[in-house]
């Protein structure tokens, strides 16, 4: 037993640990994406650095209306109060805990909600919401007599 915890324990010792990545060993391209980072990316932990390194990558491989399109998301999301993006940021979190099967029917489901005219979109985000509000009223209500 003790033998094994040994054998374990030495196993985590030599974990190849992330290698940092210098500024001269990034490609051009990646070098002008990560500029704003030339004068502090000795300084960053290696794997901030990697982090950033794919992230340029993913940069480079999109195309001008993917990268516009995740530009605005950018700009929509900066809009948002820190509390607005914390919900979302727990959302996130709750959907990727979900099976992926029921990932993928949220998904399309959306896909097909954005093919809607914009009428039929608010009539359905208006119908949704009314629900919402009436379940929560309902919850409420339950909550208050439990007390009561």
């Amino acid at each position: 037993m003790l033998k094994s915890l040994r054998i374990i324990l030495a196993s985590f010792i030599f974990v190849p640990a992330v290698q940092a990545v210098t500024w001269d060993a990034l490609s051009g391209e990646e070098q002008t994406v990560l500029k704003q980072f030339s004068t502090q990316w000795q300084q960053l932990p290696a794997d901030k650095q990697q982090k950033l390194q794919l992230g340029a990558n993913r940069w480079i491989a999109m195309d001008s209306q993917k990268r516009e399109l995740l530009v605005n998301k950018f700009e929509q999301w900066q809009k948002l109060t820190p509390t607005q993006q914390t919900k979302l940021k727990q959302q996130f979190d709750k959907f990727k805990r979900i099976p992926t099967a029921q990932q993928q029917q949220l998904r399309d489901a959306h896909k097909n909600f954005q093919r809607l005219p914009m009428n039929k979109q608010r009539q359905l985000m208006e119908k949704f919401n009314k629900q919402n509000r009436q379940k929560m009223m309902r919850k409420n209500q339950k909550q208050t007599r439990k007390r009561g």
